[in-house]
Formats: C-alpha cells, structure tokens, sequence
C-alpha cells in the first residue's frame, strides 16, 4: 500500500509541476532588439524524395528579408530516387546527395555538418546553421529574427512551430492545435523562467560555437530533442523565437500521425534512457537548474505510462486505490479544484487560441481533440515495449502550398510581435 500511495503522489505532483510550468506560458517576453544583419547562415533542407514540396520551400527561401551574401542554402538529397536533387540545383540550392549508408536525417545532418566543418576541424564559412524541414514555409524575417537573436548573445534558437495545412482534415486541425500547446506552455513558458525550451526538428538555428564543442553525434529517431539535450549537458540553453515561424505539413490521417507520434514516442524514450541521469548528476554537481529541470522534464512518459497502468488496475482495488489517491482527496476536499485539474487539458488549447490570435476555423474540429489527446496514451505504452525499434519511415507530404498564400506578418515589426495577426492560410 505504501509503494502505492508513493507513485500515486509521484505522478499527481508530476502533473502539478507540469501545471506550474505551463502558467509561465501566459505571459510574453518583450522580443529581441533589431540589429543589422551580420550573422552568416547556412540554411540545411533534409531531404527524402520531396520533390512535390520541395521548390514552393526554396522559392520562398530566395526571398527572405536578409542579404542574400549572408546566407546559402544546402539540400541533402538523402538516398532519393525521385527528382529531388534536380529541383533542388534548379532552384539555386547546393545539393548534398547520400547514397550509401543508412539513411535518416540525424546521419545525413552529421555528414553535412561535419563537411561544412562546423564539427571536426577546421573553420567553417558560416557563424551559425539553420535547419528546415523540405515540406515547410517559413516567415520572411526568419533569418533578420535569428540574427538579432545571436547577436544577443542566444547560441541554440528555437522558432514557433506553424502548420501550413491546419484546415485539410480533423487529424491536422487537431495535430496544429497540439503544436499550438506547445509553442505557447513548453517553449514559451519555459523560455520566460530562463530554462531551456526544447528544440524542434525545423525552424532550429545553432550557433557554431556550439556546434564545435558539442559536435552531432544523435542516434535517436528524434534527433531534435537528443541535440537539444546534447547542448544543455555542455551549458547551452534552447531559447524561443515567437517572432518568427515555420509552416509545417501536418499528416492528412489519423493512421499517418499515429506512425509519427510513436516515432518520436520511442525516441524521446530513447532519449530519456540516456540522459535523464547525466542531465539531474550535472545538474546536482553544477546547481543548475536549467539542467536539473530537463532531467525531470524527460521522465514525462515513463510517468504519463505509470499514471495509466495505476488507472487501469484501479478496478481491480478500488478501495485501495482510492484511499492512496492524492487526487481524490482533493476531490473530496475541494469538488471544485479537483474539477478544474481534470479539465486544463481542455481548457489550455482555447487559452493558446486567444492569446497567440490563432485561427478560429481549425476549432471545429476540436470535439476530435479529446480522443486525439487521449490517443497519445496508447502510443505511449506501445512505445515502451517497442522502444527498441529506430526505423525510421518517412511522413509523405503532399501540401503544394506558396509561402504568398499565407499572409502572416513575413516583415519583422517589433510592435507587432506581442499581438501576432490572426493567421488565415488560402487552399490553392
């Protein structure tokens, strides 16, 4: 029974800690000051037979609001057998083609970066690298918004994460919701108390420095949170970039976003495998919170499984399960405050809806929101029996959509970014 009452409280304070969090997100920090442009970028497009996405992607790359001396991109056509590297050429982009080896964009990154000498010797030609994703769009100001950052002193500088077709189906108007969440209660929230946000697998920009002393070395299958975990162990804190943003391609179907969520539902396992114990013993040795924080960050889904297995055998005892949940007490004790705990997961995503001014079309599908919240759970424990699977099966991506079809706010105006326009995306 002890043992009991034990993880009952682990995984309710979990949840409040979790909460706690999440209410830094409320509030906004003033953005970056404007500098002029400086820093040089090497934009890098991974790439895996993409060639229907691809060059709405690096047409709307040539025309970002920064010099075009300061920044070059680079395509990674990895182990393509389409048309993929002759867009890329076609479009002005240096082409980075893999055959060999196995593929994945985490070793074909290493490969890139390791040839652009930002790890290893030598110096490379840029101060810092940026990655996109190939079916993205990105803001205008992306690179002028990066810049300021760095020149601010920022070294690891995560963007806010858009969808570009949130109104196709149920599944991406949920999927967009759920990254909605995530911009505004885990990176923002966690960029405003002055700890690391994580980073995302696009949208991402590293600064050389960091580069050469961390190196890339990922092997997970989620790559975004293994480097961003990388980075904090050697001091190097993930900041967010709400001025700016990447458009992403969400999948159309529920069977698609359920093979993308357990990919990276075995990779953050993976991942916190690895690090959770490094993260919390630097953490102790240096007093740094940043890095104690993230530790207890990665224990998310082995406590999310336990939370679950604890409900599912609740029938069984019913009266013990009862008696040691922290949870019922509350509800005992409080009716009201044990109501409002069940239903923050509701009430967050219409919070994100009028504080970020996001579009009200998506919202209708938000009676599917539940069941795709819900499905996380499923996802999560077959992930655990799984976890040792790193195939890597790519998402197909059909959304053929012009960056000028999005009349977001492509200019950087400082006065603009505490109230972001509503953002309303035009079907081709």
């Amino acid at each position: 029974m002890s043992l009991i009452k034990i993880l009952q409280w682990l995984v309710f304070l979990y949840g409040l800690y979790f909460l706690c969090i999440a209410t830094a997100g409320l509030f906004n920090k003033l953005p970056c000051r404007e500098h002029k442009p400086a820093s040089r970028f090497a934009i890098i497009v991974p790439a895996h037979n993409e060639e229907l996405v691809l060059s709405k992607l690096l047409s709307n790359l040539a025309e970002l609001d920064y010099p075009k001396g300061l920044y070059d991109v680079y395509v990674i056509a990895d182990h393509c057998t389409d048309g993929t590297a002759l867009v890329a050429r076609r479009y002005g982009a240096i082409v980075w083609e893999r055959s060999g080896g196995q593929r994945g964009k985490g070793r074909s990154l290493r490969e890139l970066l390791a040839h652009l000498k930002f790890t290893g010797c030598g110096e490379p030609r840029y101060d810092a690298v940026t990655i996109v994703d190939a079916d993205n769009l990105v803001a205008l100001n992306y690179l002028r918004v990066m810049n300021n950052h760095l020149l601010e002193g920022e070294k690891l500088i995560q963007c806010f994460i858009d969808a570009k077709n949130p109104n196709d189906s149920w599944v991406t108007a949920v999927f967009s919701i759920n990254f909605w969440l995530n911009n505004r209660f885990i990176l923002q929230a966690r960029h405003n108390l002055g700890l690391s946000s994580l980073t995302a697998g696009s949208g991402v920009c590293i600064a050389a420095e960091v580069l050469k002393k961390t190196g890339w070395s990922t092997e997970t299958l989620t790559e975004d949170l293994e480097y961003a975990v990388t980075a904090l162990l050697h001091g190097y804190r993930a900041s967010f970039a709400r001025e700016t943003r990447v458009f992403d391609e969400k999948p159309l179907t529920f069977s698609a976003a359920c093979r993308q969520r357990l990919r990276w539902a075995r990779g953050q396992l993976n991942v916190a495998i690895r690090f959770i114990p490094r993260l919390l013993w630097k953490g102790l040795v240096h007093a740094d919170l940043a890095r104690l924080e993230g530790g207890v960050r990665l224990m998310q889904l082995p406590l999310l499984a336990l939370g679950v297995l604890m409900t599912s055998l609740a029938p069984l005892q019913p009266a013990l399960f009862r008696d040691t949940s922290l949870y019922f007490q509350v509800s005992k004790l409080c009716p009201p405050l044990a109501l409002f705990f069940a239903s923050v997961p509701y009430l967050m995503p219409f919070a994100v809806l009028a504080l970020d001014r996001l579009p009200l079309k998506p919202y209708r599908y938000f009676c599917f929101y539940p069941f795709f919240y819900l499905s996380w759970i499923g996802l999560i424990l077959y992930a655990i029996f799984t976890f040792r699977k790193q195939l890597w099966v790519p998402t197909k991506h059909t959304c053929n959509l012009d960056h000028r079809q999005l009349p977001a706010a492509f200019r950087y105006n400082p006065r603009l970014q505490l109230k972001p326009r509503r953002l309303e995306i035009k079907k081709v």
